[in-house]
């Protein structure tokens, strides 16, 4: 059984990214490393023996930066395909349980256990009932693997047949909501989804995050606000998501990101990236933020 990890880059730290792809190698898989930055960032002649460099010389967007190391996976004849953040930091092991832990020959997706980085805290997957209604899913981590709907992208891993039957990851949300649409997509194929309880990682969602006690608030730059409200508005177009999801997801963005203003220098900035998004995510506006766009809120 081959398998390969697909990492994709953007300026990343060389130091951790490479100590992440020689966990990986140990652990049996090849490496796909994809260079999503605008000016090549990485040196093919640097990267661990055993990896190999995509370099796109632009933004393309995560979605297709990932398409394009699982089609390079394909091509190798890789049976399973794992997806590792840049900044993912795993233990030796972690990539293997969750391997063997899989049907080969199945349409099969497995993710492991997540950890906050900073305060250490489960992280929950989420279960979504006929009407669209979600409950987070906890779990000891002695528990045996038990299914979900929707996971985390870094960590996943899944056999050939699942993009055989779901497809690869939709290019034309650019960046958020990637990973749930996919998974969603997933749900609406009948391929099964399970968290491995014995696998375990620490995952960062933004760059550091606020306790309100009553809510978390994570913090992101606008140019993400941008894309986290825009492409939520755009799960409303989805058929196999269900509204009242898309409702959630849309309500809990637009209040998580109004208060992120309360702890934020440049309120002006942020503003534009939310109305550029609310604009364009009833239009119907797909792919990277336009030019124009992008310059107001960087």
């Amino acid at each position: 059984m081959k398998v390969c990890s697909v990492v994709v880059c953007y300026r990343p730290d060389i130091g951790a990214l490479f100590e992440l792809c020689r966990i990986l190698l140990r652990d049996g898989s090849g490496v796909i490393l994809v260079d999503n930055t605008e000016m090549p960032y990485l040196d093919a002649h640097a990267v661990p023996e055993g990896c190999e460099l995509i370099t796109l010389a632009f933004n393309s967007g995560i979605a297709h930066a990932q398409n394009m190391g699982i089609e390079s996976a394909l091509r190798a004849g890789s049976d399973v395909i794992a997806f590792f953040d840049q900044d993912s930091t795993i233990r030796p092991g972690v990539l293997s349980t969750l391997v063997a832990a899989l049907d080969p020959v199945a349409p099969e997706v497995v993710s492991p256990l997540y950890y906050d980085a900073d305060s250490d805290a489960e992280l929950p997957s989420l279960r979504l009932n006929r009407c669209g209604l979600v409950r987070a899913i906890h779990r000891d981590g002695s528990a045996p693997a038990y299914p979900v709907d929707v996971v985390i992208s870094s960590g996943t891993v899944a056999t050939k047949r699942v993009f055989e039957i779901a497809g690869k990851l939709d290019e034309s949300l650019f960046i958020d909501y990637v990973d749930t649409e996919w998974c969603l997509r997933c749900r609406s194929r009948n391929v099964p989804i399970r968290v491995v309880p014995a696998a375990s990682m620490r995952h960062r969602i933004g760059s550091k995050s606020i306790d309100l006690g009553f809510a978390t608030v994570m913090v992101h730059s606008p140019v993400r606000c941008y894309y986290q409200i825009r492409n939520c508005i755009h799960l409303f177009r989805m058929r196999h998501v269900p509204r009242l999801f898309a409702l959630r997801e849309t309500l809990a963005t637009c209040f998580s990101r109004a208060l992120l203003l309360l702890f934020v220098s440049d309120r002006r900035r942020y503003g534009r990236a939310y109305w550029y998004a609310l604009r364009d995510g009833i239009k119907g506006v797909t792919g990277g933020a336009h030019r124009t766009t992008a310059s107001l809120i960087q």
